[in-house]
């Protein structure tokens, strides 16, 4: 009995690190947004978080993901933090790498906890380097003819200095505004402004490790109300995607790695 036992948990282990850490998951969704203009409707935007470069695995596994997402055609890119967990190697594979990506209105991010461990303004050149835009407290604006959207992203909310109030400084009273934010549970402030319509996160990783009907036994600081999945609260809505890398604890575990493709349609 000792040796099946023995042998059955060396043998998720193995699924868990060799097999569910490559199986990626696109996810597909569709989100309803109150006052979208038309012009927007059908507006497809590829979701990305925790990349995590310098763990060996999710850098051998990052070109799968760029190929991925660019052949979803989005118009937009966003990546929300944790780009880099080691040191200089991986933020020139990053650099290397990362310039792949592809969508019309660009590729945008913001930096997460680990990115400020190995360096905020290093990752900061890297994203640089590779076309990709830094959103610190700032906005950028997605026109279409004659409206327009607004991108924001914030701060980290554990090493940084998040400002809602700094990052929509220029966005124009009603227009509807997506904010990236790396901690999930940022939300509730964000949803204090009306403008704010969608936040877009990463962080908990889902857990990583998940057995079925039951919550993560394990989420870190800033990502512990809201693990995975689409939530509203008040009149924003949240999508917390899993993302595609992990820390150095290389294991999933009914928690696959995720592409989120996000479809934005005006509310019914």
């Amino acid at each position: 009995m000792v040796a099946l036992l023995t042998g059955l948990a060396l043998a998720l282990v193995g699924y868990a690190w060799q097999v569910e850490t490559r199986w990626l998951r696109i996810t597909r969704l569709t989100v309803r947004i109150p006052g979208l203009p038309t012009e927007f409707a059908g507006y497809r935007i590829v979701h990305l978080s925790d990349l995590h470069l310098g763990v060996r695995m999710n850098e051998a596994r990052l070109p799968w993901v760029i190929a991925a997402a660019n052949r979803e055609r989005p118009d937009l890119i966003v990546i929300t933090g944790d780009f880099v967990t080691g040191g200089r190697d991986s933020l020139r594979t990053g650099s290397e790498l990362l310039g792949g990506l592809c969508a019309p209105d660009g590729v945008w991010g913001v930096l997460g906890n680990h990115d400020y461990m190995v360096g905020a303004g290093r990752v900061a050149a890297m994203l640089d380097r590779a076309g990709i835009g830094l959103l610190v407290n700032a906005a950028h604006t997605l026109p279409r003819g004659s409206a327009a959207l607004s991108l924001a992203g914030i701060d980290d909310m554990i090493h940084g200095a998040p400002s809602l109030q700094m990052a929509l400084r220029d966005v124009p009273p009603g227009r509807a505004t997506i904010l990236l934010s790396h901690a999930p549970d940022f939300a509730p402030r964000a949803a204090a402004d009306p403008r704010v319509v969608l936040q877009l996160s990463g962080h908990s990783h889902g857990g990583q490790v998940r057995l079925p009907g039951l919550r993560p036994p394990v989420l870190p600081r800033g990502g512990k109300a809201y693990p995975q999945g689409l939530y509203t609260i008040g009149g924003l809505q949240l999508f917390v995607t899993v993302g595609t890398g992990t820390g150095w604890l290389a294991l999933r575990f009914g928690c696959r790695p995720e592409i989120a493709v996000l479809t934005l349609q005006p509310a019914l």
